[in-house]
């Protein structure tokens, strides 16, 4: 590299990434000669083995063409996610109360054996949604589906027990579940009736119980100076590291 054509702004920045001490106060003149130790050109190797020294050293942390010495892309090994695993699994997730999120997929194996222990000669596979409320089952969905698949479902059942089974329909119409998932509660679609310990207060209907508490009389809270002040002090020495007001 001729350093010598470079800008002094560009010596800089070399000079910086080889970690040069004292470099924003050297002319260019100077940068010009602390930099040339690392851009030298290295002496004909004595023999074989002095060769093979220093191209281990210069291909620390990189990776070098044998011919050029220059920088070159490394190949990494890829690893895809397959599209399928050919194994028995089904899922049922909520996502929110009115909406939930399944994933399947049948093994060939599997589908295989139910068709022939079934002898159906025409079927479809279908996906559904079951509930349970007290202790009664419904159906509320139902899609047809190929044997490998997700679906997101709509369906606004706060606070209910949903599952998911899937199987086969033969011609007559009827179900033949082949995987069930878990079951699962859908999460409410109200606020909780469970009350925290920790309760909050509001100040501004609590002045008088604060300035009895705080110790101060009626005459020396004209000031509102010493009113904040007071509160302030009061809410710091009862409050816990959450922010909550303490229990007395």
């Amino acid at each position: 590299m001729k350093l010598d054509k470079l800008t002094k702004k560009e010596l800089l920045d070399l000079a910086a990434a080889k970690k040069v001490a004292g470099r924003s106060k050297m002319s260019k003149d100077e940068l010009i000669k602390a930099l040339e130790p690392f851009f030298a050109e290295p002496a004909p190797a004595k023999d074989a083995e002095d060769l093979q020294n220093r191209k281990a050293e210069q291909n620390v942390g990189y990776t070098y063409q044998e011919v050029t010495g220059q920088p070159v892309k490394v190949k990494r090994d890829e690893y895809p996610i397959p599209p399928y695993y050919d194994k028995d699994t089904i899922a049922f997730m909520p996502v929110d109360p009115s909406k939930e999120y399944v994933y399947w997929e049948i093994s060939d194996y599997t589908l295989n054996r139910f068709k022939s222990e079934l002898k159906l000669s025409e079927s479809r596979i279908v996906l559904k949604i079951f509930s349970n409320m007290d202790n009664y089952t419904t159906e509320a969905a139902s899609v047809a589906v190929d044997k490998i698949g997700n679906w997101y479902f709509n369906i606004y059942a706060p606070d209910t027990v949903l599952w998911s089974e899937i199987g086969l329909i033969d011609s007559n119409g009827a179900f033949h579940p082949i995987l069930k998932s878990n079951k699962v509660r859908m999460p409410s679609d109200k606020v909780s009736d469970i009350v925290d310990q920790e309760t909050w207060m509001t100040i501004g209907g609590n002045l008088d119980k604060l300035y009895e508490l705080s110790g101060v009389g009626l005459k020396d809270l004209n000031s509102s100076v010493t009113i904040n002040t007071e509160i302030a002090k009061h809410i710091s020495q009862h409050m816990g590291s959450s922010g909550v007001l303490k229990d007395k």
